[in-house]
């Protein structure tokens, strides 16, 4: 169950992205950095999987090729609360939001 939504701060605690998925981004989340939810919507996993889908604020990315054409999201798994970032992912260091960069 996801316990954030828009507007929250949050900690990607999952950067680990393969090459063929990346190539479809602009711009992607890094480990241990803090961000804002900019958006959060129903998603398609690459495997056409039914998923959470997470827009974050200073990300911008293209849009799927699909009917949609929306722009591609990242899996909501990916994120945590900061509070519990380090309860998932012992010794990560957290990025303090102020230090992001749009």
């Amino acid at each position: 169950m996801l316990n954030y939504g828009t507007g929250d701060h949050v900690v990607c605690i999952n950067d680990d992205f393969p090459n063929h998925v990346k190539a479809f981004y602009a711009q992607l989340p890094v480990r241990g950095q803090s961000y804002v939810v900019r958006d959060i919507r129903l998603g398609v996993t690459f495997q056409y999987e039914g998923d959470i889908s997470v827009l974050l604020v200073g990300l911008v990315n293209p849009k799927a090729d699909s009917k949609a054409n929306l722009e591609r999201g990242f899996m909501a798994s990916r994120f945590r609360k900061p509070e519990e970032a380090n309860e998932i992912v012992k010794n990560i260091e957290i990025k303090p939001l102020e230090q992001i960069t749009a």
